[in-house]
């Protein structure tokens, strides 16, 4: 029994595998698929026929202008038949994805979330597919999976939200979705989406040694070493909010006075959200209510040349090339790929991160460069990118077998 188990694991491996292929060089003949993958061209055949008869591969004909008779067939993905339907959810709103298996984008909504209405986030969300669904029939085909991507923090057990955005939940959604829904359910933090698509598809595809980071509400940091995520394939976040940082700066005074000793160093207490909004408030008076719109008003006024403003992202810049220099040492990064709302001030932040890096980093005759993401929150390209993790993996297809 275990090695038939087994046999099978390695099965949809291989087709997850070779689906991959066919995605990554389109129009692939199978000749070529049996040289990459290494897989028997026996192995191949049986496999490909799989995929095109679960409609996930389609073969296509090929003519060149210089060879005649009969013209080449080569696979490629099929655009015809299986969607998904991706989910990007934020505590403000949720936007709604109808995808292809080659990522094009059907149908799109954005349905917005009240404060009040986050205790009753699961009917809403409920509610919201079943409404989108009804509203783009007409453009639904088939549906083959659901995937969600959570701005914010799941539980251990993956199956529900711990926080979202700033605000702590403890709301199962699996159980929930999986009655509603007769579909393949997937529910991930939007970090992991985010990484897995710039890895992928993005600004950091064929780059191998590299430190992910993204800053809002929490840290949250992902390392690859030679192509592989160093925490495994289904968590991909490392959690660095209590590295201690020096006093580098007097504004870390403003911070840490209402603090605990054992937690006034602690990063997580300079360089996210909370931190920022505290010295905002107090360096640049202002009435704004919304967190976010205060991010942006930081941004704007350092764009102006105001030297508060400048101040604030230079110090948080400051923590972030502290931490980020060892963590450099210590994986031997080349590469690192920031995002975050600081970037509304890309020119000044980023460039004082650059500098403070390399600056430190010389010391150890070590270089690194720093890069930005492709992709930026809501994107069509980050929602359906989880789906091809699965797909990838073989086990979407394991559930269409």
């Amino acid at each position: 029994m275990a090695k038939q188990l087994l046999n099978s694991s390695q099965k949809l491996q291989h087709l997850g595998t070779i689906y991959r292929l066919i995605e990554q060089f389109d129009l692939i003949s199978r000749i070529d698929l049996s040289k990459i993958s290494g897989l028997a061209p026996a192995s191949i055949t049986n496999f490909t026929r799989e995929l095109i008869d679960l409609k996930l591969v389609i073969e296509r004909t090929t003519q060149t202008p210089i060879l005649r008779g009969r013209p080449a067939v080569g696979l490629a993905i099929s655009p015809f038949y299986w969607q998904s339907l991706c989910v990007v959810l934020s505590e403000r709103e949720m936007t709604l994805f109808l995808c292809e298996l080659n990522g094009k984008v059907v149908a799109t909504k954005c349905y917005p979330i009240l404060t009040t209405q986050l205790t009753e986030l699961n009917s809403l969300l409920i509610n919201n597919l079943t409404a989108f669904q009804q509203e783009y029939r007409q453009h639904i085909i088939q549906l083959f999976a659901i995937a969600i991507s959570v701005d914010g923090l799941l539980n251990r057990q993956q199956t529900g939200i711990e926080r979202l955005g700033q605000y702590h939940l403890n709301l199962e959604l699996q159980t929930e979705l999986n009655q509603h829904f007769h579909l393949p359910i997937i529910l991930t933090e939007y970090f992991s989406a985010w990484v897995f698509a710039e890895s992928t598809l993005g600004a950091a595809i064929s780059s191998e040694n590299v430190i992910f980071l993204h800053i809002d509400e929490a840290i949250n940091m992902s390392v690859s070493i030679k192509g592989k995520m160093i925490q495994g394939s289904k968590q991909q976040r490392m959690n660095i909010d209590r590295v201690c940082l020096p006093t580098l700066n007097p504004l870390s005074n403003i911070i840490s006075q209402d603090l605990l000793a054992e937690d006034a160093q602690q990063l997580q207490h300079h360089v996210t959200y909370a931190a920022i909004y505290r010295l905002v408030n107090h360096l640049l008076p202002n009435d704004i209510a919304d967190n976010e719109q205060k991010i942006q008003y930081l941004c704007d006024l350092a764009d102006q040349g105001n030297e508060q403003a400048i101040a604030i992202l230079h110090y948080v810049a400051d923590g972030i090339s502290y931490v980020l220099m060892n963590l450099v040492n210590i994986f031997s990064s080349d590469k690192i790929m920031i995002n975050s709302s600081y970037l509304g001030s890309n020119a000044i932040f980023v460039e004082h991160l650059k500098h403070k890096l390399n600056q430190n980093l010389l010391l150890d005759q070590h270089q690194v460069n720093i890069i930005t993401g492709h992709y930026a929150q809501n994107n069509a390209v980050v929602a359906s990118a989880i789906v091809k993790k699965y797909l990838y993996s073989g086990e979407l297809i394991g559930t269409l077998l």
